[in-house]
Formats: C-alpha cells, structure tokens, sequence
C-alpha cells in the first residue's frame, strides 16, 4: 500500500510525497513500548544508518485518528534542530490511526548508564553532561517549548554527549496562564511547584530537573526518591529549606501547601557535597541555583550554563 510520507529535512524544509509503507526503514528488534506506541531498532534501507522507529498508533477503531499528544512531539521536533537534542529525520503517515517518527538512533540512556555503572561517574564527564543538558534545553526554552518530563530514562547518551528525548509531554509555553496538568515528570524528579499544586507553570520546572539530575550523574543515586507526592515534598524541604512568605511569596496559594508542614532550616543541601567532596564550589553553586524551591528564585538556562562548574569546557 502506499502511504503518505512527510520528510523533515535538516534545514526544516517538508515536502509530501506518497512511497510504499515502510520501503525505506527496515524493523530489527522492538526497544520498548509506552503509553502512545512502540519503539524499534530499524536500518535506512538507503543510507545503511541505523534509526529508531516510534510508532505511535490508536487502537480504537472509531477513534479520530492520532492523539493530539502524538501530534504535538510531531510538530515540536520538526523545529528542534540541536546536537543536544535527539533529532527527528522523518515522519511516516502510515494511516489515520498510525504514524511512525524516525528519529536518530543513540544506543543507550542515562539511566541505563547511571545503574550499570560500579564507579562514581568522572567529575569532567558529570561538568560536561551536565552542560550538554542545559544547552539542549535552553534550545528548548529559546524555541518556547517546555520539556516537562526530563528524567534519566529520556536523556540519551551517545559518542558525543547527552541528547535530550522523548518529548510526548511537551507542550508551547507562549500561553503561560493555563493550568497545566500537574501529572507529568516522574515523581523524583517534579518541580515543588507541581507537588504543591500551582495552577500555572513555566520553564523552571525543567530547570529543577536538570539540577535533580546533575546530583544524581555526581552522587549515583536520585535526590528526592520519594514513594508518594507528600514524601517527595517533604524529602525536598529537608535539604531546600520548608518556603515561607518572605522566600516565596504567592506560598498561600499552592493548593497543597500547609501552614503545619514540619519546619525544616534550609541548608540541607550541603549533604550532597559530603557525598561527591569534588563537586567544590562550582558544583554546588549550580546545584542550589537549579535546586531553589521558588521557581522566581531558580536558575533560567541561560544564567545556569555560565556558572563555572559548566562555563568553560
């Protein structure tokens, strides 16, 4: 059958044309399957390279066609052009119900490297990854995209550093009013405004993610692994401090934030330097930039990239 086949080429020029279903890509092994649909290892039958397949279907068949979710990482990803950011070479509309995004293929994640790993991750390794995932998400940030779900398990690493993936849950952020929902980025790694219920997000929840993640490349185990929402808040406030007016002044109106949380001093932080000593200053210093429980207080990208624990590699 024929199908109707979207190319997305480097300098994000589209053209439509229609070519036999799935000529060019040839399906070697599944790496996994998600909520939307399944990923495969598969070969460009024209170039010889190796590629990931997403392949997002609806299974009702009196659905409308694809998610809008779908949809979204579709249109997101066609205007990401960044060495830090996993890149979508083509997109495949195989029918009403089914597409297939072929993006770059990188052989592993962060997660995968952190757990496999016996031996504490290199310090220049941990700068230099940790700088990769600003980049790619300050591309993020400058392009108004939102990531919304950056954890270790959607952080790709290849021969030249971290690519940042998966963005199903992004989402523009030119409309910064709405109320977004609160059910996205993995617990460990979900910004306190989130866990406390603001009605209205931005960029900074990603920039929390990112210093969640840098602790863990340095420290090899995740800061805030809590079992629920309330653990997790409270696993934050023991090493940020618990906020109070003066330190985040709309606090009263986060809708699970309670007067009668226990009170914890902030400073807290300081148990991750006793756990990677070599962190030093620079480290730190990031770290609690990215780590500020008040999002007005948090690092952007852009001020978080020219810290000197990341600013001259």
């Amino acid at each position: 059958g024929t199908c109707l086949l979207m190319t997305v080429r480097g300098d994000a020029h589209v053209e439509w044309e229609c070519q036999g279903h799935l000529s060019r890509y040839e399906r070697l092994e599944t790496l996994g399957q998600g909520v939307f649909g399944t990923v495969y290892r598969a070969r460009d039958r024209v170039t010889g390279d190796l590629v990931a397949v997403k392949s997002f279907h609806s299974e009702d068949e009196y659905d409308e066609g694809l998610s809008p979710t779908t949809i979204r990482e579709v249109s997101l990803l066609c205007d990401l052009l960044h060495p830090n950011i996993v890149r979508l070479l083509d997109v495949q509309l195989v029918s009403v119900n089914e597409i297939d995004l072929i993006m770059e293929y990188v052989p592993t994640d962060l997660h995968r490297v952190l757990r496999a790993s016996e031996q504490e991750m290199p310090m220049e390794t941990v700068r230099r990854y940790s700088l990769d995932l600003l980049n790619g998400i300050h591309a993020c940030h400058a392009s108004l995209i939102l990531h919304r779900d950056l954890k270790p398990q959607n952080i790709l690493v290849g021969p030249e550093g971290l690519k940042i993936g998966d963005f199903g849950l992004a989402r523009m952020f030119s409309v910064p009013l709405e109320v977004y929902t609160r059910d996205v980025v993995t617990l460990w790694y979900r910004a306190p405004e989130i866990l406390l219920g603001s009605h209205t997000y931005g960029i900074e929840v990603d920039l929390w993610s990112v210093g969640c993640i840098v602790v863990e490349m340095a420290t090899g185990r995740a800061l805030f692994d809590g079992r629920c929402e309330i653990e997790t808040i409270f696993k934050i406030l023991q090493l940020v401090g618990t906020p109070t007016e003066e330190s985040w002044p709309n606090l009263k109106s986060l809708q699970f934030f309670k007067p009668t949380f226990p009170h914890w001093a902030p400073g807290g932080l300081t148990s991750v330097r006793d756990a990677r000593p070599e962190l030093g200053d620079a480290g730190m210093s990031l770290i609690k930039g990215l780590l500020t429980a008040n999002p007005q207080g948090r690092f952007s990208a852009r001020v978080a990239k020219r810290q000197s624990f990341v600013a001259h590699l």
